[in-house]
C-alpha cells in the first residue's frame, strides 16, 4: 500500500471522527487537533498520576503493534503449537490471520513524526482535551483493525465455505468443535460495532455472540489483533485506563520489552517498523509520557553473529548500548526459546547429531559448525557489558513461544546458572518466573530459578529476580494461585539465599495477556491476593511485612537500580536533563523515601 493511500485512508477517518465528537470538544481542544494524528496524554491528570498513592511498577509489558513483529511467521510457526487461549485462537483463526494486512497498522515513522510534533503540547493541554484526543484516534485505530478483520474474513476461501454454508442453513449439526469455533468467529467479527465505546462495553456486559467452549480465546484474540492495528502511544493509554484506579492506585512506570525475531522467524528480512525506528519511537513515548515508559531493547546474538560475518550492516550490539547510554531505554530484553542459550550454546548438538540450528526455518549459514560458540561470544559480550554498567536485564525463562521444544528449553534454569557464575553481579530477571501456569504445571520450574537468587556480595544471584507476567491464573484460579505463592514465600530459604519478598516482582505481560479476554481484572486481583497472603499466620510469624508494596514497586526498583545514586537512575536523570522532562512521579516517589 502506498504512503498516499494510507494518508488518505486516515484522512477519511478523521473527519468521520471529527464530525462526532461534540462542539466543545473541537473548539475547546488544543491547536494541533487539526494537524495530524496521535494525540499527548497529559502526565499530570489525575487518571494516571497519584503522588500520594503506592509506587506501583509494572516490569514486564508490551506495546508493539503489527508493524514491529514478523507477525505472521509469530502466528503460524510459534503460537499455533502454544497450549492455552492464544494457540486456541490461532488454530481457529488462522487463515484469517495469515490474510490481515498488517500494513495498515501505524508505521513507527509515521508515530514518531507526529509525537515530535506534539510533544510541546503536554504543557497546555487540559483533561478534557486529552481525553477527546485519544479517544479520536482509539476510535481510528479501532476502525482499521475492524475493516482489516472482515476484509480478511472475506479473502479467506475456508472462512467463505462456512460463511456460504452458513447463510444457506447448510451446516452439518454434527460438525466438530474447532469448526463450531469458527463459524462463531465468524458471527463474532461480523458483530464487531462501528464503535470502539460500544465495543468495550459489549466486551465487559458480556454482550457480544461468545460460546462457552472457545468465545474466550476468540474474544482475546480478536481484542490481540485490534491492539495492533492502533498506535503504540494509543495503546499506553488503553493499558493505563484498563488497569488504573483514580485515586486508589495508579501505574507509576511501565516497563514495555522490545523483540527481534527478524533472523529466528523470517532468516533476517526485516519488519515493516525496523528495530532503528522501534527504539526511536519508544525514545518519544518516554520523553512524550513524561518518564512514565522506558523500554526494554532486545539483543539478538544471531543478529550479531551475522554482522560480525558481513551479512547484515545491523549491529545488535551497537544498538542496544546506544539505546541505553543515550536515547532512553532502561535495559535489555532477551528470548532465548527463539533459540538460544543466555550461555552454554558451545557443544549443543540433537539427538541424532547433525547440527542443532540447521533448521529449515534458519538462515542457511546457521549450520556451521562453530554457530555456537559464536552465540555464547556474542552473549559474553552483552552480558559483560550490562554487568560492568549495572544494566538490567529481562529475560523470558518460560518455556515457550519457540518454534520447537530444543530451543524453548535454552530458556531453562540451568542455563542461567551457566550465565550467573559467569557475571555473578548480573541485574536480571527471570521473565514468567520460569512457568506461566504454576497451577496447572507446578512450582519446579519456580523453585528451581528462586535457587539462582543470592543475598550473598558479588555471590552469582546477587541481583537475580523474577515476575509475574502472563500469571492469567490469577483471574480464574485465585485461591490455587495463593496456596502455590504461599508455598513459594514459606519456603525455607538456604543460607545465602534470597527470600523471594525481595525478589518478586509485579508484570502482566500485557499486550500478550489481551488473547486471554477479560483481563482488566489482572491488577486487582493481585493486589486482593497479596493482602490474603501478607495476612497469612506463617509469612507473619516470619516477620516478612509489606510484601505488597515490595511487589508492586520496591523489587523492581531495586532490581533495575532505579534510587538516587545507582547507574540507572544516573542515566535516566541524564536524559530528563537533556530533553526537559520533569521529574517523574515514580522517582519523587522514590527519592521522598
Amino acid at each position: 500500500m502506498s504512503a498516499e493511500h494510507f494518508f488518505k485512508s486516515n484522512r477519511r477517518d478523521i473527519l468521520r471522527l471529527l464530525a462526532a465528537l461534540p462542539a466543545g470538544a473541537l473548539l475547546a481542544g488544543c491547536p494541533k487537533l487539526f494537524r495530524r494524528e496521535p494525540l499527548p496524554v497529559c502526565p499530570n491528570s489525575p487518571d494516571v498520576s497519584l503522588l500520594n498513592g503506592p509506587l506501583t511498577i509494572d516490569a514486564h509489558c508490551h506495546v508493539f503493534n503489527g508493524t514491529d513483529l514478523q507477525i505472521k511467521e509469530f502466528f503460524s510457526r510459534v503460537a499455533a503449537r502454544q497450549s492455552g487461549a492464544l494457540g486456541a485462537g490461532v488454530k481457529v483463526l488462522g487463515s484469517v490471520l495469515q490474510n490481515l494486512a498488517w500494513s495498515f497498522a501505524p508505521s513507527g515513522d509515521t508515530e514518531i513524526a507526529e509525537l515530535r510534533d506534539l510533544s510541546a503540547a503536554l504543557r497546555t493541554c487540559t483533561e478534557r482535551e486529552h481525553t477527546a484526543r485519544v479517544s479520536s484516534l482509539r476510535q481510528a485505530g479501532y476502525t482499521r483493525g475492524r475493516e482489516q478483520l472482515q476484509a480478511a474474513v472475506a479473502r479467506s476461501s475456508e472462512f467463505q465455505t462456512l460463511q456460504e454454508k452458513r447463510r444457506l442453513g447448510a451446516l452439518e449439526l454434527d460438525f466438530d468443535p474447532e469448526t463450531m469455533s469458527k463459524v462463531e468467529a465468524i458471527r463474532f467479527i461480523e458483530e464487531l460495532p462501528p464503535d470502539v465505546e460500544t465495543y468495550r462495553a459489549a466486551k465487559a456486559n458480556k454482550s457480544l455472540s461468545t460460546m462457552a467452549l472457545s468465545g474466550r480465546s476468540i474474544q482475546g484474540l480478536i481484542d490481540f489483533v485490534l491492539q495492533n492495528f492502533q498506535y503504540r502511544y494509543v495503546s499506553i493509554h488503553d493499558y493505563l485506563r484498563t488497569y488504573n484506579q483514580k485515586g486508589v492506585r495508579v501505574v507509576d512506570l511501565m516497563l514495555p520489552s522490545m523483540v527481534d525475531y527478524d533472523f529466528w522467524l523470517a532468516k533476517g528480512r526485516g519488519t515493516l517498523t525496523p528495530l532503528r525506528t522501534q527504539v526511536e519511537l519508544m525514545q518519544q513515548m518516554t520523553i512524550i509520557t513524561g518518564g512514565r515508559v522506558h523500554g526494554f531493547v532486545p539483543f539478538d546474538p544471531l543478529r550479531q553473529i551475522a554482522y560480525d560475518l558481513k551479512l547484515t550492516r545491523d549491529d545488535s550490539y551497537g544498538l542496544v548500548t546506544k539505546a541505553i547510554d543515550k536515547m532512553g531505554c532502561i535495559g535489555v530484553k532477551l528470548y532465548p526459546p527463539m533459540g538460544f542459550a543466555p550461555l552454554g550454546n558451545r557443544g549443543l548438538d540433537t539427538k541424532s547429531g547433525t547440527p542443532f540450528w540447521e533448521r529449515d526455518w534458519l538462515p542457511d549459514w546457521t549450520s556451521r559448525p562453530d554457530l555456537g560458540a559464536r552465540l555464547d561470544d556474542a552473549m559474553s559480550k552483552m552480558l559483560g557489558w550490562c554487568e560492568a554498567n549495572d544494566v538490567p536485564v529481562m529475560a523470558h525463562t518460560n518455556i515457550s513461544n519457540g518454534v520447537i521444544r530444543d530451543f524453548e528449553n535454552l530458556a531453562g534454569a540451568e542455563y542461567w546458572e551457566i550465565a550467573l557464575k559467569a557475571y555473578p553481579k548480573l541485574r536480571v530477571s527471570f521473565g514468567h518466573f520460569g512457568d506461566t501456569s504454576p497451577v496447572e504445571d507446578g512450582l519446579e520450574r519456580a523453585r528451581a530459578f528462586k535457587a539462582l537468587m543470592s543475598t550473598k556480595d558479588a555471590a552469582p544471584g546477587i541481583h537475580a529476580y523474577a515476575d509475574a507476567g502472563y500469571f492469567v491464573e490469577v483471574l480464574g484460579k485465585e485461591p490455587a494461585l495463593l496456596t502455590n505463592l504461599r508455598q513459594l514465600y514459606e519456603d525455607t530459604v538456604p543460607a545465602g539465599r534470597a527470600p523471594l519478598a525481595s525478589r518478586f516482582m509485579y508484570g502482566t505481560d500485557w499486550e500478550m495477556t489481551l488473547t486471554e479476554g477479560g483481563i482488566s481484572g489482572y491488577l486487582n486481583d493481585f493486589v486482593r491476593l497479596f493482602d490474603e497472603l501478607e495476612a497469612g499466620p506463617a509469612i507473619r510469624q516470619q516477620g516478612l511485612t509489606g510484601l505488597s508494596d515490595r511487589f508492586f514497586g520496591n523489587n523492581a526498583a531495586h532490581w533495575i537500580g532505579l534510587s538516587s545514586g545507582n547507574a540507572a537512575r544516573h542515566r535516566l536523570d541524564a536524559f530528563y536533563a537533556l530533553h526537559n522532562v520533569p521529574k517523574p512521579d515514580w522517582a519523587t516517589k522514590l527519592d521522598a523515601g
